[in-house]
């Protein structure tokens, strides 16, 4: 059995003594001592007996692993106390009362081993079945490209880069990059960085103390922490807002951060993966990205075609995602008609990924004959139109371009009014400058 790390204010030389008779060889850490303590751990034993203060120990399981078990050690008057009721009954697995068997207390042990054996195995399995298409259903040559590169990769800490549309699937590349590497029995963390407020990001990432600042009632472990022993996921990190980007910066390179209200650095253990689909090189020249933070994040980039780029994936993909909700559904075998195989090879997928799995999802549920038709996936004028619609894009392209031209001359480029006259976002908005190269024909 590997070490058992016990918290607690006295260390009991014959409790483990007593274990290592039984082949358990305990680490004992002082509560008033927590610097060098790895929460990403398995099982604890928390020593609770002369304490009737408990909130030294909500403090220490908060920052614990969520799926860690926790033994409590207490004495028999101790389960009178209202706080240690409290603690047991919202933290731990098991508890034992003082004087100890030790012959009982290593079954315990033993079971809480058994337990999560039985749950890493589970996980994995249920994993399985998140992981992006392997390399049967991915059949276009950059797809089998990429899966070479997640293969070698995905073992190794180097920073990995991920760069594409939204809709190709990157969090689903990330979760398999974490499933692939030394760090799967640890927690995979997505933050979205583009859904976070310029004044919560420090709090949402680093986490609070509590009273850090008004509302802050109890204390918040934040993302980083989360992902202690594991692999922190940012998504849409080009939309960072630049005045936060230091402090990730700042993370990345010591590996250590301050919470908010905090007086201690914390340091963590995380494996970082990030994506985005905005162009980070335009931004870098537009002064909106940090280039050394760029550098940070770029150990290896991993680059995701759009699907339209990509047809020879488009029906292994559909059959795959049709069998998938089929089965969830439980509507029995359905297959896709030679009509809509046409009508999924013409279509644009200018959602990619997400679109192709939104709309066989809704096919599956809708469809009455278990062949599902060009029309059950709303893709009926795909064949006629396909031509068509080519020219069509072109002629919106055109238009939009020439409209953010003629609205940023207007507004002598301030973005913000330029948003506001389109009535689009931010970042929308350098999404669409970038698609047009709007700055390399000014310049």
């Amino acid at each position: 059995m590997r070490c058992l790390s016990v918290i607690g204010h006295i260390y009991d030389d014959g409790l483990c003594k007593g274990l290592k008779t039984h082949g358990i060889f305990t680490e004992f850490h002082d509560v008033e001592n927590m610097q060098s303590f790895n929460f990403n751990i398995d099982i604890l034993l928390l020593d609770l007996r002369g304490v009737d203060q408990t909130d030294w120990a909500e403090l220490i399981l908060n920052q614990l692993n969520k799926n860690t078990l926790v033994l409590m050690l207490v004495e028999n008057k101790q389960l009178q106390v209202n706080s240690i009721q409290m603690l047991i009954s919202k933290y731990a697995w098991d508890y034992h009362t003082a004087p100890f068997e030790v012959d009982r207390l290593t079954r315990i042990l033993g079971h809480a081993l058994g337990l999560i054996r039985i749950r890493l195995r589970c996980a994995a399995q249920a994993n399985n079945s998140l992981h992006f298409p392997s390399k049967t259903i991915m059949c276009s040559r950059v797809m089998q490209a990429l899966s070479k590169q997640i293969y070698r990769a995905a073992p190794t800490d180097i920073p990995i880069l991920i760069r594409g549309e939204s809709g190709t699937g990157k969090e689903l590349i990330a979760r398999e990059i974490h499933q692939k590497s030394q760090r799967t029995s640890g927690e995979f963390v997505a933050v979205n960085c583009g859904s976070l407020i310029s004044g919560v990001v420090q709090s949402e990432l680093f986490g609070h103390e509590k009273g850090a600042f008004t509302g802050a009632i109890n204390r918040h472990k934040g993302k980083i922490s989360q992902a202690h022993g594991g692999t922190l996921f940012l998504d849409e990190v080009g939309d960072l807002p630049l005045d936060q980007q230091v402090n990730l910066l700042r993370f990345l390179q010591e590996g250590t951060f301050d919470a908010v209200g905090g007086s201690q650095p914390t340091s963590v253990d995380v494996r970082i993966v990030a994506a985005t689909h905005i162009d980070l090189d335009a931004a870098i020249k537009r002064g909106e990205f940090r280039l050394d933070l760029f550098y940070r994040l770029n150990g290896l980039t991993l680059e995701l075609p759009p699907l339209r780029d990509r047809k020879e994936d488009i029906i292994s993909l559909a059959e795959h995602f049709c069998q998938k909700y089929a089965a969830e559904y439980a509507v029995g075998g359905c297959h896709f008609s030679e009509q809509a195989k046409t009508a999924m090879l013409e279509h644009q997928w200018t959602g990619n990924v997400r679109e192709l799995i939104n709309r066989i999802r809704r096919a599956v549920l809708l469809c009455e004959t278990g062949i599902i038709q060009a029309s059950d996936l709303e893709l009926e004028n795909s064949i006629n139109q396909s031509c068509f619609a080519r020219g069509l894009k072109k002629i919106k392209d055109e238009v939009e371009k020439n409209t953010l031209i003629q609205v940023m001359e207007k507004h002598s480029g301030k973005m913000d009014v330029v948003a506001n006259d389109l009535q689009i976002s931010r970042a929308t908005l350098y999404r669409l400058i970038d698609k047009h190269d709007i700055y390399a024909i000014d310049s």
